[in-house]
């Protein structure tokens, strides 16, 4: 995995270029490269690296193909890279390296646009023709990587893992955001694409490639093969994507939250891999009213035989993350600061590649309201109290979520709505911050095929989850399978009602300018203090309002360090 920016068109400003490589320092610690083009309207590449796939030198990005024509930045794993690389010997093709990004320009050098069905994998990557002067631009179908991009007036674009990339290279700034952004924000606690809160700057298309040749833009869908695999067994799907998702020459370890899903995701791993399978679970101390599955998680870990690290969070554990948090985040979003913890603890604890069971959920009918009819589902988000926007405004957005996820149901909806939009990015952003590499089995396309292919009715004959309870029988203890959905819930009420810092009385006038009602935070406050577990809605405000101040000073100085750093080790691109 790895952090990408680049600029077509027009200069970057050399004194950019240090800051830019200093915002995705965390994405990539174990390399970095520079890629520019001395003419005017010429092309820059920026790269950060974190290794996984082939740890030499030999990995190192911007990465030329042999032949000197095709280069490319890469974000991302190809899973199937074993099997595309012995394809491509049998064309003739010869490799320096073991590393995917290689095969990736390969790959396109033999099939060129049939190269993006072909991949079983997550990226988002940047490929430059050099002979013709072609940009193409490409991410995977579910959107687990992320691209931003932005097309300017001037013919220029840029393009990037991270909105504080587009900041640092001063094309975008928190003094100009998009109000499209904020409204989606102020409904669903997290900015719905192709939004983003910075003006200008879009969430590049999940499952789409774009062209870039003599000022004109192409594109087309990108749908990995997965033909039949409505009817294989979803047994042997599952264990083929755990089995091609242990890639790599980092060991992998497991997100163990002590329910169905990583539980099952961790037994299939430890019947694969020799030795011991890591896995880390997350309790809380001295919280009242904290929710957390540690001992159905421990439980878990030693039916199975794991090496299991349990880290306990206390109220001293929540002040000290809150700083990184806000720092790590890059966009707010009421659902990451679980993740940002669960992250931390796992790489403290050593690890660098883990497994996460987001996605089954959304696939086999995880969520109560995906039993319920559509009209109930759209009612019930209307509904969403405390957010400041008329009933219409908030139809509006529902109905542009519906057309981007292009329709098909709860599961699609899901798929393309919460998941991409906030467990996905979030998850990417707290983990890529602190050089985790997070990879979701569940998402796999055959895995992905095979549960779109049943009805509703099939995913909830025995309850939700239904076809996975009855792979895991066997698998896993029966109080885990027999347990109900417990989630992990931060009790943050107690928390956001003591510390002055929280107070809504500086939020008022700060979000006013926005367009944030006063009103809505005052309710979305006078509701978390009559329901303690209905913090939600305003720690969505002071998030937003903790983000439109900017990094903090610690971020900042870290930030200016590193790119004194950084940007004296940079390479040169050609003369």
């Amino acid at each position: 995995m790895c952090g990408l920016f680049g600029r077509l068109g027009a200069p970057l400003a050399p004194e950019r270029t240090g800051a830019v490589l200093a915002a995705l320092a965390g994405r990539g610690p174990d390399d970095h490269g520079l890629w520019h083009e001395p003419r005017v309207d010429g092309l820059t590449l920026l790269h950060t690296r974190l290794a996984i796939q082939d740890l030499s030198p030999l990995g190192h990005q911007p990465m030329i193909s042999g032949d000197g024509r095709l280069l490319i930045v890469f974000n991302g794993e190809i899973y199937n890279q074993h099997d595309l690389r012995r394809s491509l010997k049998g064309l003739g093709s010869s490799f320096r390296s073991s590393s995917d990004t290689e095969v990736l320009l390969e790959g396109y050098r033999h099939w060129g646009d049939d190269l993006w069905r072909r991949l079983n994998g997550i990226f988002a990557l940047a490929l430059w023709e050099l002979p013709t002067r072609t940009l193409t631009l490409a991410r995977d179908a579910c959107g687990v990587k992320p691209l931003l991009w932005q097309r300017r007036p001037d013919g220029s674009v840029a393009f990037g893992s991270e909105l504080s990339a587009f900041e640092a290279a001063g094309l975008a700034g928190r003094d100009r955001l998009c109000r499209e952004g904020l409204r989606s924000y102020a409904l669903w606690g997290a900015v719905a694409a192709p939004h983003t809160l910075l003006e200008g700057v879009e969430v590049f298309p999940a499952g789409r490639w774009a062209r870039w040749h003599d000022g004109r833009w192409s594109d087309g869908a990108i749908c990995p093969d997965s033909d039949g695999d409505g009817e294989r067994p979803l047994a042997a799907l599952l264990a083929e994507a755990v089995a091609r998702q242990s890639i790599g020459d980092r060991p992998v370890g497991v997100f163990l939250s002590g329910g169905l899903d990583s539980g099952l995701l961790a037994a299939l791993l430890a019947r694969q891999q020799p030795g011991r399978v890591r896995s880390l679970a997350i309790g809380f101390r001295d919280l009242p009213g904290a929710v957390d599955e540690a001992a159905a998680a421990a439980a878990t870990a030693a039916h199975l035989g794991l090496d299991h690290t349990e880290v306990r969070i206390g109220p001293s554990e929540l002040q000290g993350s809150l700083g990184p948090f806000l720092d790590a985040i890059d966009q707010p979003s009421i659902d990451g600061f679980n993740g940002f913890l669960v992250a931390h603890a796992a790489r403290a604890a050593g690890m660098v590649v883990a497994f996460s069971g987001l996605g089954a959920d959304e696939l086999f009918a995880g969520y109560p309201h995906m039993a319920w009819p559509d009209e109930r589902r759209r009612i019930a988000c209307r509904r969403i109290p405390a957010s400041g926007l008329p009933p219409w405004r908030k139809a509006a957005l529902l109905n542009e979520r519906q057309r981007r996820c292009g329709g098909g149901g709860p599961a699609r909806l899901e798929l393309g709505g919460y998941l991409q939009d906030t467990l996905l990015r979030d998850a990417d952003a707290v983990t890529m911050a602190q050089g985790l590499e997070l990879r979701v089995p569940f998402l796999d396309p055959h895995v992905q095929a095979h549960a779109l292919a049943r009805p509703l009715a099939e995913l909830l004959a025995e309850g939700s989850k239904t076809p996975l309870r009855q792979l895991a029988a066997g698998l896993l203890p029966a109080a885990v399978l027999q347990a109900p959905k417990r989630g992990f819930n931060l009790p943050l009420a107690p928390w956001l009602l003591s510390d002055p810092r929280f107070a809504p009385a500086p939020l008022l006038a700060r979000l006013a300018p926005l367009g944030i009602p006063p009103g809505a935070v005052l309710r979305s406050w006078l509701l978390m203090r009559a329901t303690p577990r209905r913090w939600a809605p305003y720690w969505r405000w002071w998030l937003l309002d903790a983000w439109c101040r900017g990094p903090s000073r610690t971020a900042a100085a870290t930030a200016a360090a590193r790119a004194s750093g950084l940007g004296s080790r940079t390479a040169g691109g050609p003369a």
